[in-house]
């Protein structure tokens, strides 16, 4: 898992962990990589159980890794799953889905793959703890809070889709009270608006 490394460790990681490969694996794994990050702008990348795994706020999305005869994105069960179903052709293992050794992954297969689990994501919120987060379909957080009852309860934010802060302020028991804040495009405060 992800310890206290700066990106630029993780970056040196992953790519080691891809270039231990024979080349033309190591250039579809490494295709696969972009593929992710361009899918997924708002992603942190991290090692997880030895393999290259993207992860969008709290949640990881999906690892990948190479095998001796073909490489494995690993989004979990429930998208595995759905990939059998909807791409039959394509070989899944209980959370694991099969692509191409030394070729780069369908990218309607990695799209639809991402898509799946971004969708399975944001349907387990909110947690147990009432803690509540939704991502846009580029992975970017489009709000964050937390439930109490079924309601908005204490400290809410909302961002666009380019990762900016669009408007922030606190809820009682979903009643919102206190300062709201509107930031403008570049995610600067705008204008304050007293609640309650």
């Amino acid at each position: 898992m992800a310890g206290s490394k700066s990106d630029t460790a993780f970056d040196a990681e992953i790519a080691d962990l891809i270039g231990a490969f024979p080349a033309a694996q190591a250039q579809a794994l490494s295709t696969l990589r972009s593929t992710l990050l361009r899918l997924l702008p708002g992603a942190v990348e991290i090692v997880a159980w030895g393999m290259p795994t993207v992860k969008i706020g709290t949640d990881q999305v999906l690892s990948y890794s190479g095998f001796t005869q073909h490489n494995s994105l690993f989004p979990g069960p429930v998208v595995a799953a759905a990939i059998a179903t909807e791409f039959p052709h394509v070989t899944t293992t209980k959370g694991t889905v099969h692509i191409d050794r030394d070729r780069p992954a369908p990218i309607t297969l990695v799209r639809r793959a991402v898509a799946l689990r971004l969708d399975e994501i944001n349907a387990s919120y909110p947690r147990a703890n009432g803690k509540t987060r939704r991502y846009y379909s580029n992975g970017v957080t489009e709000y964050t809070g937390s439930i109490r009852n079924g309601q908005m309860h204490g400290y809410w934010e909302w961002f666009r889709r380019d990762g900016t802060r669009k408007r922030s302020g606190k809820f009682k028991a979903g009643d919102p009270i206190g300062d709201w804040t509107t930031y403008d495009t570049s995610g600067q405060p705008h204008k304050v608006t007293r609640k309650g």
